[in-house]
């Protein structure tokens, strides 16, 4: 029985991603266990409510924290225990540290890259620290994994032994029939024609929220609604921007919810202005509950929505661009409907069956 080791930063990342390869791993007959560290209640209900076996470990997010050559030694120390065959890494430090840990005690290595940190339109400084690392780094590894077409071209320029490419971690599309429709509308008492916008995401620089704020205070049309669900370090300041420009009424900051699949289906229409993504997994459950999609012309998001066929695209920053994409889809039932349809279609081939198919042939490929 092949053991495999996966290694993630933080437990989020295995508690909202990896659940669903984790068993597809076991029912190929393999042994899988985890290593992370602890963020919150994740990691307690990947051991109580999933039955994983999770070994917490120090990783930080920060690259330059000195607690990380602890979390290398730690692993090093785990990886020689347990006698793992495969380390299977994800996210930037857990890659990073898991790969030379890999490589030191032989282990074959696999990196999923979820959206390297350098891309077009990146800051100078990205390229400088993190493509240099990234370079070094591929030398270490078997299996370099991407989800998007540039990470994919970005990636065969390296010295990975092997690279792929997949749709994503896989949405469970059957998933997002539209069983609850009204649920924002009756909760906040919004008439039939106030047309609700949602985006959903960790309110951090980023996902560019306070770019969308702005829009909607420069647009003043109080049947236009924006809903935030995500919580996050910016939640202050833009509830203060919120505040700043009256806009109480038509922005309503919802938190972290678990109930994504009913605000999707609630919605006219999904925004997502981020400047950063790898391939979104929000912006997938979105194109499956068959809504119409305005957003940002980046790295992952032009994967998945094709212009004036799923949605309109626009510039990251392109404040008054995001203003008339937004007016349009008001004003166009018709044309929203048949972008709904659009991704609706599209999305099947993201489905978590058929990841999981991309993932078992490279995994007997190994």
């Amino acid at each position: 029985m092949q053991r495999v080791l996966i290694v993630c930063t933080t437990d989020s990342m295995i508690w909202n991603f990896l659940i669903p390869h984790i068993r597809s791993m076991e029912r190929q007959g393999m042994s899988v266990e985890c290593a992370c560290s602890r963020t919150g209640v994740y990691l307690d209900e990947l051991i109580s409510e999933y039955g994983l076996t999770v070994y917490e470990l120090p990783f930080q997010r920060s690259p330059y924290s000195l607690k990380n050559i602890t979390a290398y030694r730690h692993l090093v120390s785990l990886i020689r225990l347990r006698r793992y065959d495969t380390i299977f890494c994800h996210e930037p430090v857990g890659g990073a540290i898991g790969r030379l840990a890999g490589r030191k005690t032989g282990c074959k290595v696999i990196y999923m890259a979820h959206g390297f940190h350098f891309y077009r339109g990146a800051p100078k400084r990205n390229w400088l620290i993190y493509y240099p690392v990234e370079i070094y780094l591929s030398r270490l590894t078997d299996l370099l994994i991407t989800i998007n077409r540039e990470d994919y071209e970005a990636a065969k320029r390296m010295k990975a032994s092997d690279v792929a490419l997949v749709n994503g971690v896989g949405v469970h599309t059957g998933q997002f029939h539209a069983y609850e429709t009204d649920c924002l509308r009756t909760q906040f008492g919004l008439k039939k024609d106030d047309f609700i916008l949602l985006t959903v995401g960790e309110l951090i620089p980023r996902k560019n929220h306070k770019l969308l704020i702005q829009a909607i205070s420069k647009m003043g049309d109080p049947e236009v609604h924006l809903f935030i669900a995500g919580a996050g370090k910016l939640e202050h300041e833009l509830r203060g921007l919120t505040e700043k420009h009256h806009l109480d009424a038509n922005v309503h900051m919802l938190g972290f919810c678990r109930n994504v699949t009913d605000l999707c289906n609630a919605c006219d229409a999904f925004i997502f202005p981020s400047l950063q993504e790898g391939l979104s997994v929000a912006l997938m459950e979105a194109m499956a509950c068959k809504k119409p999609v305005i957003a940002s012309r980046i790295r992952g998001n032009v994967d998945l929505i094709e212009h004036k066929k799923g949605g309109l695209l626009v510039k990251a920053k392109d404040q008054k661009g995001y203003q008339r994409a937004i007016q349009i889809l008001k004003e166009n039932q018709k044309l929203c409907s048949r972008f709904g349809d659009y991704n609706a279609e599209k999305i099947k081939k993201y489905d978590i069956q058929h990841v999981e198919q991309q993932f078992k042939k490279l995994y007997l490929n190994m």
